[in-house]
């Protein structure tokens, strides 16, 4: 009987928060995340495409959309590239290494 409350309870906050995606557009994407993506990456700014993830959750009655990545992919000297930034403009992929250091 515990196992039944239990997954009864999972399952509801299961459908209460879903992480989601969505293609977006350029204009789309916040300020800070695209000033933090063009300081690094202004020769790709044309070159593939943005994405939101973001959680839905269901509060009262009401359903609330927080962003909380933005997702940059694309290609740089041929190769398939994926540049991740929080909400804020922090770059959460590593940095490549600057050879002229």
């Amino acid at each position: 009987m515990l196992f039944a409350a239990v997954a009864g309870v999972g399952s509801a906050f299961a459908q209460s928060i879903n992480e989601k995606n969505k293609k977006i557009s350029k204009d789309e994407v916040p300020v800070a995340v695209k000033q933090a993506f063009l300081k690094d990456h202004s020769d790709l700014e044309d070159k593939g495409f943005w994405r939101v993830y973001y959680t839905e959750k269901t509060e009262n009655g009401k359903t609330v959309f927080t962003p909380e990545r933005y997702t940059f992919s694309g290609k740089k000297d041929g190769e398939k590239i994926s540049l991740t930034y929080s909400s804020e403009g922090t770059p959460e992929t590593p940095k490549e290494p600057n050879p002229n250091k």
